[in-house]
């Protein structure tokens, strides 16, 4: 028998590689991916992240009859189908990325689980996204919206408490809606936050709002369960819920400029924090940021040092 050659040929190598695994359709790449995350203990947060981008990318492929099987997805159908048909619907660059955030996480499943040999994303980066001015509120625009509701109705009370504790804060909405009574630790002054990822972080509150939560929690009483913020129906306040109520007490506050929401009062607290002279690492820390980046971007919007050293070496100064 001859001996065979030794070194392979581009041919050799090429044409069987093939998957381990057939997947030929989106859902069950989706659904494969999101048991494995489920069996990982990814947070429902981000399982509930990730339908919903998975949702976004396949309406857009739908809307333009191309096919959502995997096997078939290319960088270009990625880049002319997805990223520029968003683009020209007029969708934002932070939404486009989150899809792509989410896509690119599936695809790295895919390939590493043997259903793809490699990810139509390895080239692919996230799109450039615009540094937008934070918009916030003023001192007189947060206290005429912490004065809005009416604390002669537990609802009242309990959004006042609710706006004053992200206004103590910074806290994430959907960090805000999950706190239960046990995660405050009322001789330390802290609440046990569960942020991003599953980190936990613990968040300080000071006398004022001991003091609030105090008379909250008495109106609020005990019930089966142990979610802070409830409704007058005593179920656990929503994310919805919450949004919707400081967008309502804005409207009535008259306030304009700014969108009223719990983002904007978690960018709030972050200007006053610095302007009242944060420090970066323990403002990073309160706020749940994996890195020093937003919070760098805080101190130089908002630092009145930052202001203050301009004022001494601005040259139109100089000149005149």
């Amino acid at each position: 028998m001859a001996r065979r050659k030794n070194a392979l040929t581009f041919e050799d190598l090429t044409p069987q590689a093939q998957p381990l695994y057939v997947v030929d359709d989106f859902d069950s790449a989706a659904h494969l991916f999101l048991r494995d995350g489920k069996i990982r203990n990814i947070s429902k947060h981000t399982l509930a992240f990730y339908r919903r981008e998975f949702n976004v990318f396949r309406k857009a492929l739908e809307e333009q009859h191309i096919s959502t099987d995997p096997g078939k997805l290319t960088e270009d159908i990625l880049k002319e189908n997805v990223i520029l048909y968003m683009m020209e619907n007029g969708q934002k660059e932070t939404s486009i990325n989150c899809v792509l955030r989410a896509l690119r996480a599936m695809f790295n499943f895919l390939v590493w689980e043997g259903y793809l040999l490699q990810s139509p994303m390895h080239k692919m980066t996230l799109i450039k996204q615009k540094r937008t001015v934070v918009s916030t509120f003023t001192p007189d625009q947060l206290r005429l919206l912490i004065a809005q509701p009416d604390q002669k109705t537990f609802v009242g009370v309990r959004d006042r408490v609710i706006m004053m504790l992200f206004s103590e804060t910074g806290v994430r909405v959907r960090e805000l809606s999950d706190i239960k009574i046990s995660d405050i630790n009322w001789r330390d002054g802290v609440i046990k936050i569960d942020g991003k990822g599953y980190k936990q972080r613990l968040v300080p509150f000071q006398s004022v709002m001991r003091k609030e939560l105090g008379k909250y929690l008495t109106l609020r009483g005990s019930l089966d369960h142990d979610t802070l913020f409830v409704t007058i129906d005593n179920t656990p306040l929503t994310v919805r819920q919450i949004q919707e109520q400081i967008a309502f007490y804005g409207r009535r506050a008259g306030i304009t400029g700014v969108r009223c929401s719990p983002h904007t009062l978690r960018h709030t607290f972050a200007k006053m924090s610095v302007q009242n002279g944060a420090d970066v690492f323990a403002l990073q820390a309160v706020l749940g940021h994996a890195t020093l980046d937003q919070v760098r971007t805080y101190v130089n919007m908002f630092s009145n040092e930052v202001r203050d050293q301009h004022r001494k070496f601005s040259p139109l100064e100089k000149m005149y």
